[in-house]
C-alpha cells in the first residue's frame, strides 16, 4: 500500500462514477462481479458505491487494477 507500482491503475469513486468510469473498469462491469449500488432519495437514484465481488467501494474510496485483479483501498 505504501509503494505505488508502475502497472497499477487507480480510480477514485465519485458520485458520477456510473457515467464517467474509466475504460478498464467499464469493460469489466457485468453486474455479477462488479455492480453499481444506488439508493433512492426523494425519488432520485443516487450512487452509493461500487461493489466488487464482496468488497464495496464507497464514494471517495479508490479502486485499483493491477492487470489481473481489482481491489478496493479505503480513504
Amino acid at each position: 500500500m505504501g509503494r505505488r507500482l508502475k502497472g497499477i491503475k487507480r480510480y477514485m469513486v465519485t458520485k458520477d462514477a456510473d457515467m464517467l468510469a474509466p475504460k478498464w473498469l467499464a469493460v469489466r462491469i457485468d453486474y455479477k462481479t462488479i455492480k453499481f449500488l444506488y439508493v433512492v432519495h426523494d425519488g432520485a437514484e443516487i450512487l452509493k458505491g461500487v461493489k466488487i465481488n464482496d468488497q464495496t467501494a464507497r464514494i471517495g474510496d479508490t479502486i485499483c487494477f493491477d492487470g489481473k485483479r481489482l481491489s478496493v483501498e479505503r480513504r
